[in-house]
């Protein structure tokens, strides 16, 4: 082979190399005219992901190089699953699901999605619904008990035991994929209790002899919190492509909080959720970008609750699993979490 043929073939090979920064396949695909495709998962019934799905339908993604594909879901759980599979670059989960995938793939932290604030507790609006002969909350000992499983409403039913003093041993856990395999449960009488909010809750209200015990936030120091999770390799090969998407979702958080009545839109057309039911939760929603430290002490003290009660397997370093460095270059004011 010519000398200087060879030379060029291994000077392309180091530049190739060296480009490699964390940010070169989506700057790659910017200079080529192309958009960086990121497979986002989205759930369809804990929320909706209303913020993201109002972003992309307003082009926000699109006027930042981005082709962002979304990937419906039930739950966010299934959307870590599909992370784990590697069939999303992105997902999203509520505390206590995140915390629990956290050790069982190489998946980051990026970014908040949701949490609680003086003016808004979603857990305000969540609340134990039971069937007719449940009579009270006391009454919930030796009954089925509805659960998504892999979700964090393992952990509030297992915070609400111990608020009443019951053993979860002494009840009986009936584990449901989808809100309609639970409607369907309560229905046939293979359910006894569930929790719900939202749209859900109408629904589940609307079924004979269902009504409500309690409310969640009658559990003290409850709370829950949503992460925004990537792939740590997609995350780190294409930061520049991350920091649009958090950037991206900022603007889709103000178009719901600006139209509230255009976001109803949105949900109904992509999820036939109806407008009424949109714009009552929408009042019960606090949407987040960033991460602030209140996230960090948040998940500490989680995590801990879990490892001491055995639910997680293997313990990791929470700091590890943190990439917050995107964040920082499109909303560093709302990134306050230090080291």
């Amino acid at each position: 082979m010519n000398k200087g043929i060879l030379l060029l073939l291994v000077v392309s090979v180091l530049l190739a190399a060296c480009g490699n920064d964390g940010s070169s396949a989506s700057e790659t695909a910017k200079a080529e005219g192309k958009a960086t495709v990121i497979r986002a998962g989205v759930d369809t019934a804990a929320g909706g992901s209303l913020q993201i799905r109002a972003a992309r339908t307003n082009g926000d993604f699109e006027k930042k190089g981005l082709d962002v594909q979304l990937a419906n879901f039930a739950y966010g759980i299934d959307t870590i699953n599909a992370l784990l599979t590697k069939q999303t670059d992105t997902g999203l989960a509520a505390d206590y699901a995140l915390l629990n995938s956290l050790s069982k793939g190489d998946l980051v932290i990026v970014s908040s999605l949701t949490g609680s604030s003086k003016e808004v507790n979603s857990l305000d609006y969540s609340e134990i619904l039971a069937v007719a002969d449940v009579k009270s909350a006391d009454d919930l000992k030796g009954k089925k008990i509805g659960v998504a499983k892999g979700t964090v409403l393992e952990y509030f039913w297992a915070r609400y035991f111990e608020y009443l003093n019951i053993s979860e041993s002494d009840v009986h856990y009936i584990p449901y994929s989808t809100p309609d395999e639970a409607i369907v449960g309560v229905k046939k009488g293979d359910i006894d209790a569930v929790i719900a909010s939202g749209a859900l809750l109408e629904k589940f209200k609307s079924i004979e002899g269902v009504h409500s015990l309690d409310k969640l936030s009658s559990v003290k120091d409850l709370n829950i919190t949503s992460y925004l999770v990537a792939d740590r390799q997609f995350a780190e090969e294409n930061q520049d492509a991350i920091a649009q998407l958090i950037a991206g979702i900022n603007e889709g958080i103000a178009y719901v909080k600006e139209n509230p009545e255009g976001t109803a839109d949105i949900a109904y057309d992509e999820l036939k959720v109806a407008k009424e039911d949109v714009l009552r939760d929408l009042k019960r929603q606090n949407f987040t970008i960033g991460f602030k430290q209140q996230d960090y002490d948040h998940l500490v003290e989680l995590k801990k609750y879990l490892v001491d009660k055995g639910i997680i397997k293997q313990d990791y370093d929470l700091d590890a699993k943190l990439f917050l460095e995107p964040a920082k270059k499109v909303v560093s004011e709302q990134v306050t979490y230090k080291k």
